[in-house]
């Protein structure tokens, strides 16, 4: 059945290729004609019109020769662009300035009959004389330029009007049906023409371009294609009753981030379903293309800008390297993987102790590099001192990501023990191995809860940070934190969280109307990670730039609208109270830190210097904790304040 299909295609294709030729050799004759009538005022020298008859057949062949030449019939026209006009236009010359070196050729020959001296012929020929005119087969420069214009004009014109013909039928056709959804396009520069001419392209099948809306007074009563454009972004609801626009693409590629929040909040707040395009860069940096149209999702609505990194100070300590990250099948530690893998290290160790998150990591990777990329994935506990020392011994990592930990806070808040033996003594153990094992760079993941903290996990992962720096000072391995809050999409995080709640109906579940929290998505976390280990000094602290804290209610709400519902009349939102250790907004340094923070070489990561400490009441505190732990009824929690006394437990009340 394919088959046959395929065989219908290939004679639809060649019989539109014949009908193609056989109006081109309309053209290219009838502009000869058209030529020569317009160069003799109206009435061609009987002389002339035979010459013409002897001549069409070459005329004919060369044209339709430099056509092919130029893959002008290779073309789709109802994609057609200035690359098809340029193949006419090459093919259409070199046609006719075959036909013309043919003309001159003939010539030649009819000279050397009369024996006209050859200088005296040379000057006839390029003065076009009347004397040599007569003798000579149509070489005249007038009549060839003109038809060749007005060749060029014939081609391209039928081609176009076919193809606006073709359109205006299927534009019909689908107003006719009422089956294609209508859509207004956000932006009228090159991004918007691009998006236009693409759904006008595909038939309208992703879409009918029915306006585009932009803030450029100068575009005001001017079209795009046929389509209107619309005046004032703030006006997009009413553009979209107007047009019974059912889709909104936005296509302003170089819109800032300001801009972008501002109108993703309108567009969001229309019903409509979204729909966007960015900058794609060229080789040499500057946008070359738009990307193909997507759904718009919630880490458009954060309109975060791209993270850029220096390549080559990554590519210094990764490349070549044997690099070992435990917790490597988690959000964040497989997202670290696969941008290792682009790096090109000379082997990935992957650690987990959750072994189907570190299989589909490993079936992925294998998929993705093959041979190319040396992968090995490992199970084992980075509470297991013994299994961490056979893995580094087996390996010999050069290169150490430490993401392993328990992270969810209301679960360590009901098991705080569990939190401080795989967060803090985890910790110490792979950072004791690291030591033992050579290991020349180890950089640990923080998170903002670490910051005054008030539960469990945040007080653990404060506590990394001090077993860190005083690693440093007591090791030639180089200990870096990396410290930034809430994931996009990570497991556990609140949008997955969002997106089941809005698929079972509601109501969506928000803890507090004002809680707020930084977030950014899991590459650009795991990218700035990278970075921060290639310019990290031992011992050092790196804060990222998280941007501006978002409410979740709000990031609730845009969640439900980009589902196509409507926050609190679709679906309902329900707050339900702050959660044990949950604080109504996070910091990302504290106050005593201030002082010791400062800019690095990325506008995106700013890093502290080690605090002042004193090693041996660290170690104690520690040692006092890991008993404290150990035991059934064990209270972690005074150990814990014992060794971070900005910690306190705030019990679900909202916390500063």
């Amino acid at each position: 059945m394919s088959h046959s299909k395929g065989n219908k295609r290939v004679w639809r294709h060649r019989a539109h290729t014949a009908i193609q030729v056989i109006l081109d050799i309309v053209m290219i004759n009838l502009s000869f004609l058209a030529a020569m009538y317009l160069r003799y005022e109206k009435v061609v020298p009987v002389s002339i019109m035979d010459r013409y008859v002897n001549i069409w057949p070459v005329l004919t062949l060369c044209c339709l020769a430099g056509l092919a030449v130029t893959r002008t019939y290779r073309s789709l026209w109802r994609y057609a662009s200035i690359g098809e006009v340029m193949r006419v236009l090459g093919g259409t010359l070199l046609g006719m300035g075959a036909t013309y070196l043919f003309a001159i050729l003939i010539t030649a020959v009819q000279r050397a009959n009369t024996q006209i001296p050859f200088m005296e012929y040379m000057l006839g020929l390029v003065g076009n004389s009347v004397r040599i005119a007569p003798n000579h087969f149509l070489h005249g420069k007038v009549i060839y330029g003109m038809a060749w214009l007005i060749m060029f004009v014939l081609i391209t014109g039928q081609r176009f009007s076919i193809r606006l013909i073709n359109q205006a039928g299927v534009r019909h056709r689908a107003i006719r049906r009422d089956q294609t959804r209508r859509v207004l396009v956000v932006g009228a520069g090159w991004g918007g023409a691009s998006v236009i001419r693409e759904l006008v392209a595909r038939g309208y099948r992703e879409g009918m371009p029915v306006a585009a809306v932009d803030d450029d007074p100068d575009k005001a009563g001017t079209r795009i294609m046929g389509i209107p454009i619309e005046l004032g972004t703030e006006r997009i609801p009413e553009y979209v009753q107007k047009y019974r626009a059912g889709d909104i693409v936005i296509a302003i590629p170089s819109a800032s981030n300001a801009r972008m929040r501002q109108i993703m909040a309108v567009c969001a707040g229309t019903g409509c379903k979204l729909r966007m395009v960015t900058a794609m860069q060229d080789v040499t940096g500057g946008p070359g293309r738009i990307s193909p149209m997507r759904d718009v999702n919630i880490t458009d609505l954060l309109c975060r800008e791209e993270v850029r990194l220096d390549m080559d100070s990554i590519r210094s300590y990764i490349t070549g390297k044997v690099v070992l990250v435990t917790g490597g099948g988690g959000s964040i530690g497989s997202e670290l993987c696969r941008q290792i893998a682009q790096f090109e290290p000379s082997h990935l160790v992957v650690m987990d102790i959750y072994e189907n998150n570190a299989y589909e990591l490993e079936r992925e990777l294998l998929s993705k590099y093959g041979g190319k990329l040396k992968l090995t994935v490992l199970i084992g506990s980075v509470r297991d001192t013994a299994r961490l020392d056979q893995v580094m011994d087996q390996i010999k990592p050069q290169v150490l990501f430490h993401a392993a930990a328990h992270k969810h806070v209301p679960l360590m808040e009901d098991s705080p023990a569990e939190a401080v033996k795989n967060n803090i003594f985890g910790t110490l153990n792979v950072a004791k191995a690291a030591d033992r094992h050579g290991v020349s760079r180890m950089v640990i993941l923080s998170t903002d809860k670490a910051v005054n903290p008030t539960n469990v996990m945040g007080a653990t992962k404060r506590v990394t940070e001090l077993i860190i720096q005083y690693m440093a000072r007591h090791s030639h391995t180089r200990y870096m934190a990396v410290r930034f809050g809430n994931v996009l999409g990570s497991n556990g995080s609140v949008i997955p969280l969002f997106k089941n709640q809005i698929a079972r109906g509601g109501p969506v579940t928000v803890t507090h109307p004002e809680i707020t929290r930084f977030f950014m998505t899991i590459p650009e976390a795991a990218q700035l990670v990278l970075q921060a280990g290639a310019i990290g000094e031992s011992g050092n602290i790196f804060v990222l730039d998280m941007g501006t804290p978002v409410k979740i209610v709000d990031l609730a709400r845009n969640l439900i609208r980009l589902a196509g519902f409507e926050p609190d009349t679709d679906i309902k939102i329900e707050f339900c109270g702050l959660r044990p250790g949950e604080k109504l907004y996070e910091e990302l340094t504290m106050t005593e830190e201030a002082e010791s923070l400062h800019t690095t070489c990325h506008d995106k990561i700013m890093v502290l210097e080690p605090v002042a400490m004193d090693d041996a009441s660290f170690l104690t505190k520690l040692e006092a904790l890991g008993k404290e732990a150990a035991k059934e009824d064990g209270d972690v929690r005074i150990p814990l304040k014992a060794l971070v006394p900005s910690f306190s437990q705030n019990e679900g009340k909202a916390a500063s």
